[in-house]
């Protein structure tokens, strides 16, 4: 191979397809896609920028890496971690912090082996490769390949599910959850190699894991049992996660329609996936005040839901007011989607902060 790049086109059956796309192209040369046509198809085909692995700017190892595993979407099980650690302290039913320790690390590999095996198939399926990315891509970008990252999410997998047998040996209620959860990764992660973002199949699998799947994880390993206001908590994140996705989707509502890829978004087209959004997110916000009416005190419920209610507006207005996928409109939709997210958040924590502070006399 010469120092200069070279570009090559292939056909999804081509002997060379499947080693470019995972990049098998030896330790000096990187594959990266530049131009993918008919995604999904029989008739599928790909062109490659054949790179010098010297001629690609390499990132610094903590890049690198917190861009692999998605570190900032880590609040996404966090959060849950803290209203269930923080509400089981405060009725004194914090039994186990050892077993609740093994299950949070555990988590924390687990998530990162599941995070770079969702990129793994948003990359050979086509997603990433047809969508215009909003997030450093480590296998897109050349600075790593497929095939590598795929052992790598492998072997983190196999850490977490190690660092897991202590929870279950201490708690031993928690092989219900675990198999539960073992099973929906399995449907939803590696048959037909689905993503989450794709498929409406994956997106239920993504809100029963990432909801109910992490709040009831957690109250068992600290030793409690599951109890309904874990499983309302669950119900609410996983649909507010899941909101988020079908932002994402949304976004890419153009490029993956053209693409083929099929999801609830590109399902629905532009003008009812818009006022899905909207429903959705109304829906939220009910969900989140009958949590409160029924888990906090009605001031709390109302004052709540009136700030969150109000941070959405600028959000409905942007949906109602779009009229066409095409432009950066979808884009700025996402960004103001990710913001009341955040805000919900924020407003999530100051309660719950306050709420221990004055139990524990720490407030005034």
């Amino acid at each position: 191979m010469s120092s200069a790049s070279r570009f090559v086109t292939v056909k999804k059956f081509d002997r060379d397809f499947s080693k470019y796309l995972w990049g098998r192209t030896g330790n000096d040369t990187r594959a990266i896609p530049v131009r993918s046509l008919n995604v999904g198809l029989d008739d599928e085909l790909v062109t490659f920028e054949l790179k010098p692995k010297s001629e690609i700017s390499q990132p610094g190892f903590f890049l690198f890496w917190t861009t692999a595993i998605k570190l900032r979407s880590y609040i996404l099980f966090l959060f849950p971690l803290f209203y269930v650690v923080s509400k089981n302290f405060l009725l004194e039913r914090f039994r186990d912090p050892v077993a609740l320790a093994f299950a949070l690390v555990a988590m924390m590999f687990i998530y990162a082996g599941l995070n770079i095996r969702n990129d793994i198939a948003d990359h050979i399926s086509g997603f990433d490769r047809v969508n215009i990315p909003t997030s450093l891509k480590p296998i897109l970008l050349g600075w790593t390949t497929a095939s590598r990252m795929s052992k790598v999410s492998w072997l983190l997998l196999i850490i977490g599910i190690v660092l897991a047998i202590p929870v279950v040996l201490l708690e031993p209620d928690e092989i219900k959850v675990l198999s539960v959860v073992v099973v929906l990764i399995v449907l939803g992660q590696f048959f037909k190699k689905n993503s989450y973002k794709e498929k409406i199949s994956g997106e239920v699998i993504l809100f029963l894991l990432i909801g109910m799947g992490v709040t009831s994880g957690f109250q068992e390993a600290l030793g409690a049992d599951i109890d309904r206001e874990t499983l309302a908590l669950g119900f609410f994140w996983g649909a507010a996660v899941l909101f988020l996705v079908h932002v994402n989707n949304f976004s890419h509502l153009l490029t993956s329609t053209q693409a083929g890829i099929k999801n609830t978004m590109t399902n629905l087209g532009f003008d009812r996936a818009k006022n899905f959004l909207m429903i959705w997110w109304g829906a939220c916000l009910v969900i989140w005040f009958f949590f409160h009416w029924f888990y906090a005190s009605s001031y709390l419920t109302w004052l709540s839901t009136l700030v969150l209610t109000f941070w959405s507006i600028p959000l409905f207005i942007k949906l109602s007011q779009i009229r066409s996928p095409l432009g950066s409109d979808l884009l700025k939709i996402r960004e103001s989607a990710h913001k009341t997210f955040l805000i919900m958040v924020a407003i999530f924590f100051v309660e719950n902060a306050w709420y221990i502070g004055t139990k524990l006399n720490w407030m005034p």
